[in-house]
């Protein structure tokens, strides 16, 4: 299999549980930090590349609206698929930003 034909889409969305699920198993309920830290820093990673794979993914699809038939409805749809997960990145980083 070539590097090119590997859907990294997929890639990405399958990783989160893997890592989620990893760590439900790997973890203890009295987690120690040598033991969290490296799983905290594997999410962290993981979301930074999550975030820059939706950028290309926008980035790519802003690029091809000049070439589709219907650009009032292609145009609305990448503006609420745009907001959408603009929303869901930055609740994301509000939720684990703020002190609860």
């Amino acid at each position: 299999m070539r590097f090119s034909q590997i859907k990294w889409g997929l890639v990405l969305f399958w990783g989160w549980p893997v890592i989620l699920g990893t760590a439900a198993v790997i973890l203890p309920r009295t987690v120690s930090n040598a033991v969290a830290y490296p799983i905290i820093l594997l999410m962290a990673i993981w979301f930074l590349l999550s975030v820059v794979a939706l950028f290309f993914y926008f980035y790519r699809a802003w690029k091809r609206v000049g070439g589709v038939p219907n650009k009032a409805a292609h145009i609305a749809w990448l503006s609420i698929e745009s907001a959408v997960a603009l929303a869901a990145v930055a609740g994301i980083v509000w939720f684990f930003v703020t002190p609860s």
